[in-house]
């Protein structure tokens, strides 16, 4: 009997484990319109010392742009200018302020002792430690990564989850800091065409030379400072 145990122990720890389902994103969910349509968010000469040189532009409803620069252009201080993340050292930017904006960033400050289930708990407005709620994965995170720290998972993972919690609480300005970074290349594809086609606006900021040959939106090209 003890042989037998030990055999299917051993079964156990040896059998080969079936890869994870792949992920299927499912898409940007939308909000109404906004009434007036016309510029959403405008800048004007916004600057960060040593970070950034002066930039200005204008953003309409439904428009998709690419900020393209070399590394040390700038691109993610004016995300972060844009969306109100950081205030500049000389300009304006003028946004709507009830406009819901979904901010991608590369580096996000996280408590690495939560999980994606809680995050987009949050996200959603519910309550972030109950276990037994089911949220909305997107297609972006594998149910058996649901419950594990997020110190845990890869970065990749881990960017997965905070894109699925800023989806959780549907935006009207969607705004992705290198977005293919860390996805696997089939998940990229569906982000990228998601983002195209999705009718709200899209402000992406990327040096990928793949993903600046597939945009069909304008491109703003910084210089660095």
């Amino acid at each position: 009997m003890r042989d037998t145990q030990r055999r299917l122990e051993t079964l156990e720890r040896e059998q080969v484990r079936k890869p994870p389902a792949e992920l299927h994103f499912t898409g940007i969910p939308s909000l109404p319109a906004r009434p007036g349509g016309g510029v959403l968010l405008a800048a004007s000469g916004v600057a960060v010392a040593g970070r950034l040189a002066p930039v200005s532009l204008a953003v309409s409803t439904g428009e998709k742009l690419l900020v393209t620069g070399a590394n040390g252009s700038g691109k993610s201080t004016l995300l972060s200018v844009l969306t109100g993340a950081l205030a500049p050292d000389a300009g304006t930017v003028q946004r709507p302020g009830a406009l819901r904006i979904g901010h991608l960033a590369q580096d996000e400050a996280l408590d690495p002792g939560a999980t994606a289930r809680s995050l987009l708990l949050a996200a959603a407005g519910r309550d972030p430690d109950d276990r037994d709620e089911a949220p909305e994965l997107f297609g972006l995170i594998h149910p058996r990564e649901l419950d594990r720290p997020l110190g845990e998972l890869s970065r990749g993972q881990v960017r997965r989850a905070v894109l699925a919690a800023l989806l959780a609480d549907p935006p009207e300005l969607l705004v992705l800091d290198e977005p293919t970074n860390h996805l696997a290349l089939d998940l990229a594809v569906r982000l990228e065409d998601a983002t195209q086609h999705w009718p709200g606006t899209v402000i992406v900021a990327s040096h990928d030379r793949w993903l600046r040959r597939r945009w069909q939106g304008r491109t703003l090209a910084l210089e660095e400072g």
